[in-house]
C-alpha cells in the first residue's frame, strides 16, 4: 500500500500578525485517511478535536464508542453522509468504534480506529464507509424454492451477493432512492447443505456481517433473533479480530466493558480470549 505524506510547517499567529503577514500559510499532515490540522481558536487557545467523516445509510444512526463506551450518536443524512466533531484531550492511545444503524434496526460490523491524539491538533478520519447491512427471510429453504434478501446501503450504488459455497455464486444489483435493496435469489441449482451469504459495494472490498441459511426439505421464517454471543460487542452474531480487537485492547486494563469481560471478574485476561476462541467464526 503506498502511502502519501504531505507536511508542511505552519507557526502559530495571533490576530495582529496575521494583518501584518497575510503570506502565513496553513498546514496539514496526511496519512491514509488521517488528516492532522494544526489549529488555533484565536488570542493562543488551541482546539483539540477528532472528525469523522463518511457514508452510512440514509437517515441511519451513526454511534461512535471511545474506548469501548458508547461517546456518542449521531444521525446521517438522506444521502447516507455523516459527520461527527469530538473535542478532546491529549491521549497517546485511544481507540474509537463506530458502527451504524439502519432504519430496520440492523447494525452495521465494527469499524476500528485506533488514534493518537495531538494537543491543538484536529484530527480528521475520512473516507469512511460502512458495508451494506444484510437480513434474508428464511433460515431454511425448501429445495428449488428461493431466498430474498434485503438491506440498506448508499443510494445507487452497484452491489455484489455472494452465498459462499464450491463453486461460490455471485448476483448483482443496486441500492434504490432510499438506500434499500433487495435480491431474489433462486436455489434451484443449489445443493441441500448450510450456506453463507454477504454483500458489499461492488468497488469495496468490506464485506457486510455474514448470514447462514439451509437449503433443506421445508421453509423456515426467519425471525432475526439475536444471539447473545459473550465478547460480541456489535452484537452482529459473530466472533472474529473485530472482537478479538476490542479485547487485546482493553487486556490487563481497569474497568473494562462487560459486553468484552466475559466472566465478569473485572479484568481481560487469558480466559477471556479462551472464550473468544470457543465462539470464534473468523
Amino acid at each position: 500500500m503506498c502511502v502519501l505524506f504531505v507536511l508542511t510547517i505552519v507557526r502559530p499567529l495571533n490576530a495582529a500578525t496575521i494583518i501584518s503577514q497575510p503570506e502565513a500559510t496553513t498546514i496539514t499532515a496526511r496519512v491514509g485517511n488521517f488528516t492532522v490540522i494544526p489549529t488555533d481558536a484565536g488570542g493562543g487557545g488551541f482546539i483539540t478535536s477528532v472528525v469523522f467523516t463518511g457514508y452510512a445509510y440514509p437517515s441511519a444512526s451513526v454511534h461512535v464508542w471511545k474506548n469501548g463506551v458508547p461517546k456518542t450518536v449521531v444521525d446521517a443524512n438522506d444521502d447516507g453522509y455523516f459527520t461527527i466533531t469530538l473535542n478532546e484531550l491529549y491521549s497517546p492511545n485511544v481507540l474509537y468504534t463506530l458502527f451504524a444503524v439502519d432504519l430496520s434496526s440492523q447494525r452495521s460490523l465494527l469499524l476500528n480506529y485506533p488514534v493518537v491524539i495531538k494537543t491543538g491538533y484536529i484530527t480528521q478520519l475520512s473516507g469512511i464507509k460502512f458495508a451494506p447491512t444484510i437480513s434474508v427471510d428464511k433460515t431454511e429453504v425448501k429445495a428449488g424454492d428461493y431466498l430474498t434478501v434485503v438491506g440498506y446501503a448508499i443510494p445507487h450504488q452497484q452491489l455484489e451477493l455472494v452465498i459462499m459455497g464450491n463453486p461460490s455464486k455471485t448476483y448483482y444489483t443496486e441500492s434504490n432512492a432510499d438506500g434499500t435493496y433487495e435480491i431474489i435469489v433462486p436455489l434451484i441449482s443449489i445443493e441441500k447443505g448450510t450456506y453463507s451469504i454477504y454483500t458489499r459495494y461492488a468497488t469495496d472490498m468490506k464485506k457486510s456481517k455474514l448470514v447462514t441459511f439451509t437449503v433443506g426439505d421445508i421453509t423456515i421464517p426467519s425471525s432475526e433473533l439475536v444471539a447473545n454471543i459473550p465478547g460480541d460487542c456489535n452484537a452482529d452474531q459473530i466472533i472474529n479480530l473485530v472482537d478479538f480487537s476490542v479485547a487485546a485492547f482493553w487486556y490487563n486494563k481497569s474497568n473494562p466493558p462487560k459486553c468484552i469481560d466475559t466472566n465478569n471478574d473485572g479484568v481481560i485476561n487469558l480466559t477471556d480470549f479462551s472464550v473468544l476462541a470457543f465462539y470464534w467464526t473468523g
